[in-house]
């Protein structure tokens, strides 16, 4: 599924290399969710949240996180072009480089009163946050089998949805992800049935029983 949506979302005129896994599922459910919403011109705003710590040199002992929000806007973004919304995803990370970081972390220090309402600012927003690079496959229970499955619950939960981009177990390769989204439980079932989504053929772990 993962590499079918990569090769859809590169835009038709372009040599430039394929977009990432994470930039490819992030503008596929982009587009769908909107929709879902009902959406019909332009697509809903979106919180892109990344893990910055390989980016500023921290190491995975680092004890917390680092992730980062950026909103990409959806305004006079078509809502069927897939190419489209990738390339905005993908733009928006190009941007965020180990400079600007740094001189966001400086602007912190410097306004500590207002990191709360920066943390809380972007909960009315689609949140979709790349884990990709997470490997809780590597962890072993009793008598050295590792997890089936992993997933993950995240609080608070953002008001328009929440979108997890999460590494697969290491048996179904390299480009295989599992994506978990939290919406309001009609919206859910729209999405489960979403016909651009069904093309790809995913495999739905935790859907709705329609019987």
């Amino acid at each position: 599924m993962v590499e079918s949506c990569m090769e859809m979302a590169k835009p038709s005129n372009s040599t430039s290399i394929l977009p990432s896994p994470f930039q490819a599922l992030a503008g596929l459910f982009w587009i769908c969710i909107s929709n879902v919403k009902g959406l019909r011109k332009g697509l809903m705003e979106m919180s892109i949240c990344l893990d910055m710590r390989k980016l500023v040199g921290l190491d995975e002992g680092f004890f917390g996180n680092f992730m980062l929000h950026h909103v990409v806007h959806g305004e006079g973004l078509s809502g069927h072009e897939i190419s489209e919304a990738v390339m905005a995803v993908r733009g928006m990370m190009e941007k965020m480089d180990k400079e600007e970081i740094m001189d966001f972390i400086q602007w912190l220090e410097c306004n500590s009163s207002l990191s709360s309402v920066l943390m809380c600012g972007c909960d009315d927003q689609l949140i979709c946050t790349n884990l990709e690079d997470l490997e809780p496959y590597l962890a072993v229970f009793e008598d050295g089998y590792p997890p089936v499955r992993v997933s993950y619950h995240v609080e608070p939960v953002a008001v328009e949805g929440r979108v997890l981009v999460l590494p697969a177990p290491p048996e179904e390769g390299p480009l295989s992800r599992v994506v978990m989204v939290t919406l309001p439980e009609d919206e859910a079932v729209k999405l489960c049935e979403d016909g651009l989504i069904l093309s790809f053929s995913p495999t739905v772990l935790m859907g709705f029983n329609k019987n």
